[in-house]
């Protein structure tokens, strides 16, 4: 695979953001391009996948397949996306774990779909899981070919197309410019030690987590700088989370306006699967990406605080979805079990009210701490 398809394909997969995805290309061809290329090729790449996805409906066959393996979870079968290296490991990772079966695709499968081909699932232990994986895969209205073999994986023909929003898609709208020195001077966080100008202020600093703080250095002009909800602080002056660069530059700006619709996020995906361990501002389009891919039945969870410090959590338990306010006041938490659907509008109202409305759903309950 040439460097262009390379990144080609790893943008339109959608694990990774444009920082991760150009560090791990360029880890790839390493000693046979030129960083800078690679950065290009990834910005290119980025918007035509922002102008493709215009075009593409609500509800894509991306979305369709993380509904069937969100419903297998439910129904006791453990489904996992881009899961493991290979088909060998998969199938090690998965053979005991708790269920009455399990269906994946492997990292190799989910490259071979995102460059625009077909996807094949392996399952186990036997047919009758996969007849069930075939059923929830039909029910979602993919097209699935599989002559109900215990030896033949299941082809799922599909056009593979995942959205990308907010932090997933951010990427450097020009050219790289000058690079600024980036330096972790509180919290943990990973971040290369020079950025392009271009980089740090469109794609790190409006996403920065809660709880670190970037030492910045431009020529003789250095700021520490954190970001307190939707605006970035350095030296005492605050900006707007995409204006940062104005930070490194002297004077006093105007107080910035409030960004609507905007939540502080932490997650995990249990046992080992992506994580956002220090809140993150997200649009509710984020949150739901996120929770769409929680796996059932795994203790997963989501949390997300409004501007004026509301907050509503999500967890997968055995039997359910759970859905709740932290009440500190009463040591205890107010919800229920929901629906995908209640707890979308629930992060939703947070987003765009700054209101925290589970205690208008019916049948909450309070649990002690």
């Amino acid at each position: 695979m040439s460097v262009e398809e390379n990144v080609r394909v790893a943008v339109a997969r959608g694990e990774h953001d444009w920082i991760t995805l150009v560090e791990e290309c360029a880890e790839d061809f390493s000693g046979e391009i030129d960083p800078e290329k690679i950065r290009t090729l990834a910005t290119r790449h980025f918007a035509a996948h922002l102008e493709a996805q215009v075009g593409w409906p609500r509800r894509t066959d991306s979305d369709r397949l993380t509904d069937a393996f969100r419903a297998l979870d439910t129904a006791g079968i453990t489904a996992r996306q881009d899961f493991s290296c290979c088909q060998n490991c998969g199938v090690a990772e998965l053979r005991d774990a708790p269920g009455r079966g399990f269906v994946f695709y492997h990292q190799q499968d989910a490259e071979r779909a995102a460059g625009g081909g077909s996807l094949w699932l392996a399952f186990g232990p036997d047919v009758e899981t996969g007849r069930e994986v075939a059923a929830a895969l039909r029910a979602e209205g993919l097209h699935v070919d599989w002559d109900e073999s215990a030896g033949q994986r299941i082809h799922v023909r599909l056009r593979w197309a995942r959205h990308r929003h907010g932090r997933m898609a951010a990427h450097p709208s020009g050219p790289s410019g000058r690079e600024i020195g980036v330096a972790v001077a509180r919290g943990r966080h990973r971040v290369p030690g020079r950025l392009p100008a271009a980089v740090l202020g469109e794609v790190e600093l409006p996403w920065l987590p809660a709880g670190v703080e970037l030492q910045l250095t431009d020529g003789e002009r250095s700021v520490a700088v954190h970001r307190e909800f939707d605006r970035l602080i350095g030296d005492g002056r605050a900006v707007g989370r995409f204006d940062g660069l104005r930070l490194l530059a002297d004077g006093a700006g105007e107080e910035p306006p409030a960004e609507a619709g905007l939540i502080e996020v932490t997650y995990q995906t249990l046992p080992a699967g992506p994580a956002e361990p220090a809140g993150r501002p997200m649009t509710i389009a984020e949150v739901t990406d996120v929770l769409r891919r929680l796996p059932p039945r795994t203790g997963s969870w989501l949390s997300a605080v409004g501007r004026s410090g509301g907050c509503v959590q999500v967890a997968w338990e055995e039997n359910g979805l759970w859905l709740e306010t932290p009440d500190v006041e009463a040591a205890a938490s107010i919800g229920r079990h929901a629906t995908l659907d209640e707890a979308e509008r629930m992060f939703g109202v947070l987003a765009d009210e700054d209101r925290v409305a589970v205690r208008d759903l019916p049948d909450v309950i309070s649990r002690p701490w």
